[in-house]
């Protein structure tokens, strides 16, 4: 058996749902994509790409004696149930489960491991899955397993877009795959469906605009002029996956972690969210899960904003006791926002009562004209 076959064989026998091998080239092209695409201020304030010298297109960088960059995929796909009502928020498909960080790091050492104890010989690798700013959607592509597509996500025509993409970086010589040729064609379901236009005309992604960018990554306020379009997304956003075509037949993981009953489910009661006093709490009720990427200060704000968007009808205690009480000026300004969408007097009058207070403290003009009226 070659290697590329036994590499392959061992990659299924884990789990792995798809596997594709490319050199482990510069890939200049892909770089400058990205430096063009950094330049237009579409990597909003993620540092991790903002770096000097960046060396996510450059393998070598990573392990200087590397040769092959072998893909892995793993879909996480699991169909979402219906929406349960305004009371609870929704969670993007990839965060379902248990934190595929911690899930896949761990697969990865095994498929090194069982790839050593094969071949009979110490190799030099390096894993990754989400873990450092390499281009694994241009290596995964590079290597066979799919094309992009307008939605800027890799799509494999067996799996749709649903999956986790890993790589192994080694010394070792390896066929590679084929690059498969593929088209959105004049699809353009993604970029119309975007509440906030976060494709441009390039279909490239402005992370400044996107709900899972706003949800997850961004630290500060969300802009006012988006709030409402972030409509049920608690955590992150599917809508350009859910809309597009090759998505319509993809079939459930067969990975039990990242199905909903192994950790974070498709819908989160915003009450439950909302409730969380401290820090504690908040790692206690979600460690094993994505869902602490954002923080305490990030998951209620998203929770506050959905509970404004939605009118849940059983959070207005907790927005309250956070009106009155909540520390964190991200918090608070969110809950003071969302107060100010409910018809209840008593929301209102929590609003006029600490809006001013908080617009102070603040100096935030543009909040300040947005509670003008209480």
């Amino acid at each position: 058996m070659d290697i590329k076959q036994l590499i392959t064989e061992i990659a299924f026998d884990l789990g792995f749902d798809a596997v594709g091998i490319t050199v482990a080239d510069d890939l200049e092209k892909s770089n400058e994509h990205f430096i063009r695409w950094r330049e237009k201020g579409f990597a909003g304030d993620m540092k991790y790409l903002l770096r000097e010298n960046p060396i996510n297109a450059k393998p070598k960088q990573i392990l200087p004696e590397a040769k092959s960059v072998i893909s892995l995929l793993v879909n996480y796909y699991t169909e979402p149930p219906s929406d349960p009502g305004a009371n609870y928020g929704r969670v993007a498909a990839y965060a379902v489960g248990l934190d595929y960080h911690k899930v896949l790091r761990k697969k990865i050492r095994q498929f090194q491991e069982k790839i050593e104890k094969n071949i009979g010989k110490h190799f030099l690798s390096r894993g990754f899955s989400d873990s450092v700013p390499l281009l694994e959607k241009s290596f995964a592509r590079n290597s066979g397993l799919g094309f992009f597509g307008k939605h800027t996500l890799i799509i494999n025509k067996p799996f749709g877009s649903y999956f986790f993409i890993c790589e192994l970086i080694s010394d070792l010589e390896i066929e590679t795959t084929h690059e498969i040729s593929g088209t959105c064609g004049q699809c353009t379901r993604c970029k119309d469906i975007c509440p906030t236009s976060a494709l441009d005309n390039e279909y490239q992604l402005d992370a400044r605009l996107c709900i899972s960018y706003l949800t997850i990554e961004n630290k500060e306020n969300i802009p006012l002029e988006l709030r409402e379009k972030i409509g049920p997304w608690v955590f992150g956003c599917d809508l350009c996956q859910m809309i597009c075509p090759y998505n319509k037949e993809i079939k459930s993981t067969n990975w039990e972690e990242f199905k909903p009953e192994s950790g974070a489910s498709h819908w989160l009661s915003l009450k439950e969210i909302l409730s969380i006093k401290s820090e504690k709490e908040f790692h206690d009720k979600f460690c094993h899960t994505p869902l602490t990427r954002p923080k305490r200060s990030g998951l209620l704000r998203n929770a506050a904003v959905v509970a404004g968007n939605r009118l849940a009808e059983n959070v207005l205690p907790e927005l309250i006791w956070l009106a009155e009480n909540e520390p964190d000026l991200v918090i608070r300004e969110h809950v003071l926002w969302a107060l100010s969408k409910y018809p209840d007097r008593k929301a209102s009058q929590i609003v006029s009562k600490f809006a001013t207070r908080h617009c102070e403290e603040q100096s935030d003009e543009a909040i300040l004209l947005t509670y003008s009226h209480f």
